[in-house]
């Protein structure tokens, strides 16, 4: 297992896998599902105004496809955030 702690992530293999493991101290579900969301939208709003001004055809396929593949990971991301971030709210309700 390698660590870089200067950048809160981990990365292993194990077999033919691997892992990336980003840790996030102190955050809370809701608050990373913030934080990807505002990149997700920053993201996609470079992407319409390249698109609107005729710029974004100007980028190679495989540009526009890692683009679009960032903007599906933030998205994933995202979801999986907020579905933790419900799991932790029913849980704190059905305690408190």
């Amino acid at each position: 297992m390698y660590k870089y702690p200067q950048y809160n992530i981990t990365a292993q293999r194990s077999g033919r896998d691997t892992f990336l493991t980003a840790h996030a101290p102190s955050e809370s579900p809701l608050s990373l599902a913030a934080e990807k969301t505002a990149q997700l939208n920053a993201l996609l709003s470079v992407a319409v105004e390249n698109a609107a001004g005729g710029t974004f055809c100007n980028i190679t396929e495989e540009t526009q496809g890692h683009l679009l593949s960032l903007a599906a990971v933030l998205a994933h991301e995202t979801l999986v955030l907020s579905e933790l971030a419900a799991l932790d709210d029913e849980g704190k309700g059905a305690d408190g």
